[in-house]
């Protein structure tokens, strides 16, 4: 059967609409944009600390996913050992953006520590310290703490500090400021926990 002119007219048309819809479904363009996921305070890694804070600099650093998700660890201390550890996770989408681990250790010399526990997360970044007593250290990328946590005579081998590294892996589009204050943040959630949950009797200072 033969279109007339109106008839052949429409038809391309149609398919070029057709075309453009595919192409807004194939490239996200409203309305087929995937909806970017919310950070939820309820499914926080509790060893973060707390989660109204936690959410906030979660979100100002994180990039944008459908969905993320958090997997915790904690594996708490009995009154007379160093065995004190905590381990969360983040992802987005599947693909792993952050770590926070909290571990405790002997105390050592902060070059020491920061070589040992820190550098290889910071890469090629500089690291400066943020707290004014307490060892610290952090980049764009990385924010650690290693503070105080058992004073000497509590357990064999001397002060045991609890070292505690947040390590951004995947970052959205933020200035490099703003993402190390972030993650500063995050190390203080982190360390609070911990202070607590470490049964921590050395005291630590952790404002700036």
């Amino acid at each position: 059967m033969k279109l007339g002119r109106n008839g052949y007219v429409t038809a391309v048309a149609a398919i070029a609409l057709a075309a453009l819809g595919c192409a807004a479904y194939l490239f996200r363009i409203p309305p087929f944009s995937e909806e970017n996921g919310e950070i939820n305070a309820s499914a926080v890694c509790q060893s973060l600390g707390s989660a109204s804070k936690a959410k906030t600099a979660l979100t100002s650093v994180l990039p944008e996913a459908s969905s993320y998700a958090f997997d915790d660890e904690v594996q708490l201390r009995t009154d007379s050992d160093d065995s004190y550890r905590s381990d969360c996770l983040v992802s987005g989408d599947g693909n792993q953006l952050m770590s926070v681990t909290a571990e405790m250790m002997r105390d050592e010399p902060l070059k020491d520590w920061v070589e040992s526990e820190v550098a290889e997360s910071a890469g090629q970044q500089h690291l400066s310290p943020f707290l004014g007593e307490v060892k610290s250290a952090a980049s764009p990328s990385v924010a650690a703490i290693f503070m105080p946590c058992v004073s000497p005579g509590n357990i064999p081998g001397g002060q045991y500090n609890i070292s505690i590294v947040v390590h951004l892996k995947n970052a959205k589009n933020a200035s490099a400021t703003d993402r190390r204050e972030s993650l500063i943040e995050l190390a203080k959630g982190a360390a609070e926990y911990a202070q607590d949950k470490g049964k921590c009797n050395a005291p630590s200072e952790l404002s700036a």
